[in-house]
This record gives C-alpha cells, structure tokens and sequence, in this order.
C-alpha cells in the first residue's frame, strides 16, 4: 500500500517512481516564499473592508456583486418594478436555469446586465486593471444585437464599489476566437508602472467616465455600516462546507487567479528539481507552462470543492487545449495539501465544452462519491478514480 509522509511545513515531497517511494527536499526557501507571498493584488486588499470580498471566487463574488446593483438600481428607482429573468431555452431547446439567462433581471421593461471585476494587478503589464468577461454584444454568426438593453459594470477596488451604466463602447473588446462563443471583454487599466491602486483607481475612473461616455451610478463604501451588513448577510447565505475545511490552509488566503500562478510555479520546481533534476527547462513559451528538453508541459490545477446541490465533492481541470502542450499535469488543491499527477494522454475523461471548446479547450471533473462527505475520504476516492483512468501519482506536497 503506497504511503505518504506527512510534514508540518511543507517543504519534503514524496515522489512515485513506479513503485518506489522516495522522500526529497525541495528549496524550502524557494518554496515557502512561493507559499508565503500574497502578492501585489492581495497585499492591497488586505487592510480593507473589501478583503473578504476579493478571498471568494469570481462566480460566488459576481452573484454578491450582482445583488449591491440591484439594491442600488431599487433604491435609485424606488417607483420602479424588479423582477428575476424569462428563463427561456438553449439553442437545443432545452429551458434554461435562472443562473443560464441571457440577463440578470429587468427594470421595469428594460432588461439588465451586470458584469462585475476585481480590481488586480497585472504583473506582466506593471499595472492595475479591471477586466470584465463574457460581454454578450452583437457577433455575425451568433448575435445579431446584445440579449439586453443596459448594461451595468460593477468595478470592485479594496474599499468601495463602483457602479457605472457603460455606454457599450468604452474599453469594449474582442476575445479572438473566443468572441462568438465566450462573448467580447471590457479592460481598463491605470498606468503602467504605478503601484499605488488608488491613483489607479482614479486614473480606471477617469477613461470609463470620459465626458459623453459611461455614467456612474453609484459608488459604495464598503466600510459603511449599512454596505457591511449587507456584505455579511450575502456571504453567510453563500458560505459552503468548503469555507470551514480551508480555513488556515496555506494559499486560502491568496485570490483565486494568484493561486492558481502558486500551484504552477510549485509544479514546475518540483518538475525541475525532484522529478527531472538533469533536464533542461524553459519557461520562454507563452503557449505552455515550460518547456522540458523538448517536452511541452501544461499543468492545470483545480481545487476540491463541495457541490451543495449534489452533495459531494469535486474538483475541475479546465481549458485544456490537447494540441498546445505534449505532457499534462493535474494539480489538486486540498485542505491536506497539492497532490500531482500526470495525465495518460490521449482523451482520457475529458468532458465537451460545446462551442467554446475550440476557443477555451476542453474540462475534466473529478467526483467524490455522494456518500462519501468527509473530505478527506473524498480526496482518497477522487485519487483512486484518477489512477484508475490512466493517471500516475507524481508527488504530493502536504501541509
């Protein structure tokens, strides 16, 4: 039975070698600065009333987000109606969830949109930014006009929001193969080589609000009384068994997106120093992780997570495009540690993704079973399934 050594800092790794367990040392001041570092992003929030917040996922952190604009736009509005979205149907005919609509809800007649984003640093660009995804505008060959009538961008920075009603034009852009099936992008960003986000902010500000463009609408502060009332209320009402499990694991404090650059760069030190000690490595390629000899290494991590309407733990792998890389790798973060594995090629599990597949590649889910709630026995099912499918073990880093 294949066993791993647990540690209380994580700087010893086990590595599968067939079946041969051996324990080595990785850098543990590479490691634990690679652990440690909040980054610039989160260094910024940290001190503010916005810091809870900016720790949630994109997708929990819009539907909170979503919420301050509709109680803003009632407020703003109070002789006005608001209702939910028609649910209508997908392109197969089938209907639609609320969560699926083409718009968030209506103003009376008017049907709007909101998109929201964190304000992030770019750290290849030197600069602070708000990016918003998945705009539907008119595309030839899939929309012939926009599925709403108005659009509202809600832009997050450490201690406030800001809504402003885009005028559908000012920082609008395409996605590249993406367009047609992920929608356009809105970007704005400071100037480069500022590091202050509040002069940033201000600078964000100013090319959304040019004279004749976007309108604010409004602006929050999230350290008022009634913002942070609301705030705790939206997010006890969407915590989850996940919340609790990691609390006080090392990377739960980081964003999302910062997170996920952590786990790669582990991954490749542990590549380059553990598995492949004598290879050649580069990290030149914009298209793959690294590049090992001649070996084109993709790693996609994903964390364990408690599906509340399935009731169960899973973990997902996503946009991987099988004809940019040669070796992928599959990085599970849990509350015990990130445990690596290799994937065996091939089409091995992948899901479709539909018509965003040619642009965001394709997605691989990992189930624990449903009666299997502890997530420790989950994360030993989900590893089991894995190696059943082809995947081999790498190496484990534990907390």
């Amino acid at each position: 039975m294949l066993q791993l050594l647990r540690v209380s800092v994580a700087t010893l790794i086990a590595c599968v070698f067939g079946w041969q367990l051996q324990c080595l040392v990785l850098s543990t001041s590479r490691l634990q600065h690679i652990l440690n570092d909040p980054g610039q992003t989160s260094k910024a929030y940290a001190d503010h009333a916005g810091r809870a917040l900016s720790l949630v996922c994109a997708k929990r952190r819009g539907t909170i987000l979503q919420e301050f604009c509709k109680k803003e736009l009632a407020r703003l509005h109070p002789h006005s109606t608001i209702e939910e979205p028609t649910q209508g149907t997908r392109s197969n005919g089938a209907r639609r969830s609320a969560l699926d609509a083409d718009y968030d809800f209506t103003l009376d007649v008017r049907k709007i949109e909101c998109k929201s984003a964190q304000m992030s640093w770019d750290k290849f660009l030197k600069c602070w930014h708000v990016h918003f995804h998945a705009v539907k505008m008119p595309w030839p060959g899939f929309r012939d006009q926009a599925p709403f009538d108005d659009l509202y961008l809600i832009m997050f920075s450490p201690d406030s929001l800001h809504i402003i009603k885009h005028d559908f034009q000012t920082g609008v852009t395409t996605a590249g193969k993406r367009t047609g099936s992920s929608s356009h992008e809105i970007t704005v960003r400071g100037a480069r080589g500022q590091e202050c986000w509040q002069i940033s902010r201000s600078q964000i500000l100013d090319k959304l609000l040019a004279p004749g463009h976007c309108e604010l609408v409004a602006r929050i502060d999230l350290s008022a009384t009634k913002a942070r009332a609301f705030l705790a209320q939206q997010m006890e009402g969407l915590a989850t068994r996940q919340d609790t499990e990691y609390e006080r694991v090392p990377l739960s404090q980081m964003t999302p997106a910062l997170r996920g650059l952590r786990i790669e760069e582990i991954a490749f030190e542990v590549d380059r120093q553990v598995l492949h000690p004598n290879s050649s490595f580069s990290r030149t390629s914009s298209k793959v992780d690294w590049v090992r000899g001649e070996v084109r290494v993709e790693v996609k991590h994903g964390m364990m997570r408690f599906d509340k309407g399935r009731r169960r733990w899973r973990c997902s792998f996503r946009n991987i495009k099988c004809d940019l890389f040669d070796e992928l790798g599959l990085a599970i973060y849990s509350p015990f540690g990130i445990h690596f594995l290799k994937h065996p090629g091939g089409q091995v599990r992948f899901s479709l993704t539909g018509l965003k597949e040619q642009a965001v590649g394709k997605e691989m889910h990992v189930l624990g079973s449903q009666k299997l709630l502890d997530v420790r026995e989950a994360l030993d099912d989900m590893l089991k399934k894995m190696e059943e499918w082809g995947c081999q073990r790498l190496a484990t880093i534990l907390w």
